[in-house]
């Protein structure tokens, strides 16, 4: 019996972590040095794990490819060589990641909620 109930608890745990779906488009602001900056990434699946693009809507700079896009453990890393900047977050809701941007030039963190499919105002 204790075998059958590790198995359904090993079962019903692994649904909850791979069911998470956090392919779309994530936003959130930033508050930069005291501009206030848009942020959008968008995750889509690949072949091999994720893939993502960032917009900043105020910058006009939209499609940026994010070098690396890593989900594992509940912890979303997105990392921009080009522009130096690596994004670190845990979800914190189905719809919310709480996590942080770095500017690895300048070596400072910054906070940036992220939030699913809901588009902040330009």
């Amino acid at each position: 019996m204790k075998k059958e109930i590790m198995i359904l608890v090993f079962v019903l745990t692994s649904l909850t972590i791979f069911g998470q779906n956090i392919t779309g488009n994530w936003n959130g602001r930033l508050n930069l040095h005291g501009r206030e900056l848009i942020i959008v990434f968008h995750i889509s699946k690949a072949k091999t794990g994720l893939k993502s693009k960032m917009d900043s809507p105020v910058q006009k700079a939209y499609g940026i490819p994010v070098t690396n896009s890593i989900y594992n453990d509940s912890i979303l890393k997105l990392e921009i060589d080009n522009a130096g900047i690596v994004y670190l977050g845990k979800i914190y809701t189905d719809y919310n990641f709480i996590g942080t941007i770095k500017l690895k030039r300048s070596n400072e963190i910054f906070p940036l909620i992220l939030t699913k499919g809901v588009r902040s105002e330009e």
